[in-house]
């Protein structure tokens, strides 16, 4: 039988825990600039990009602190899911501002009805 335990000293759980810290308070001061220094008009786009990284930041803090494959694993299988859900709340967002740029009061349809 294989031992599926994960021997990693606490040490280096705690670096891990400490360098992953620093990149989400990076990344946290980073879209603070990004939102200052443009005009989106769809702030729910950054609201999901920051919310990448939570997720992205959260499983790697978890998996760091997981004692053996199986546990590895379930974090796997749960940040996968996350990623499908993301994915759907992405599609959302573009087809919103997509449906929006197509509307007959704004967007390009008009062009092309006056342009005929």
């Amino acid at each position: 039988m294989i031992d599926a335990r994960l021997e990693v000293p606490n040490r280096i759980r705690e670096l891990v825990v400490i360098g992953i810290n620093n990149a989400e308070k990076a990344f946290a001061l980073f879209f603070d600039n990004v939102a200052q220094s443009i005009a989106t008009d769809s702030p729910e786009s950054i609201a999901l990009i920051k919310h990448v990284i939570a997720v992205k930041m959260d499983y790697a803090r978890r998996l760091s602190q997981a004692t053996d494959l199986s546990e590895a694993a379930a974090l796997q299988f749960a940040y996968c899911r996350s990623q499908v859900e993301i994915t759907a709340d992405l599609i959302r967002i573009i087809s919103d501002h997509s449906n929006t740029l197509l509307t007959p009061l704004g967007g390009w349809r008009d062009a092309k009805i006056l342009s005929a």
